[in-house]
């Protein structure tokens, strides 16, 4: 049985995760200008899928990539409720075991992670399809 495929079903994602506040820093002069000072723990349960794991101090990550034509509905890329979504899932992109190689739920732990940061639900909506979109066609991550 194809394990992946029986993670795309799971849609009822509980994610908890160590509070970003003082565990980001900044480095405006670097392609990926974010920077984990701190490690960052992090579970994510569901009822067929359980795992925890810890993003370490000095991982970089380039935040949320929002291509400028969205930025007027959706602001600012570096805005605070979009960091902790986008560090995890750019952790469990460079460690894609972690969702034993699902792009799917990579993507709705992403829009999970929005909502719990205070995302509006038509912005989360729209950046999961953003991650979908990008990681199936431009990265070809099937």
């Amino acid at each position: 049985m194809d394990l992946s495929k029986n993670l795309e079903n799971i849609t009822e994602i509980k994610l908890t995760y160590s509070d970003f506040s003082e565990s980001i820093g900044y480095n405006h002069k670097s392609d990926k200008p974010f920077y984990i000072i701190q490690n960052i723990y992090v579970n994510i349960i569901s009822k067929r899928f359980n795992r925890h794991f810890v993003i370490k101090r000095g991982f970089k990550s380039d935040g949320c990539t929002i291509p400028r034509a969205f930025r007027w509905f959706l602001g600012c890329s570096h805005k605070g409720e979009y960091l902790p979504a986008s560090i995890i899932h750019d952790y469990i992109l460079t460690n894609k075991a972690i969702v034993r190689n699902c792009r799917i739920l990579s993507s709705r732990i992403f829009k999970q992670a929005l909502l719990q940061e205070g995302a509006s639900s038509i912005k989360a909506q729209i950046m999961y399809l953003g991650v979908e979109i990008w990681q199936k066609f431009i990265r070809g991550w099937i």
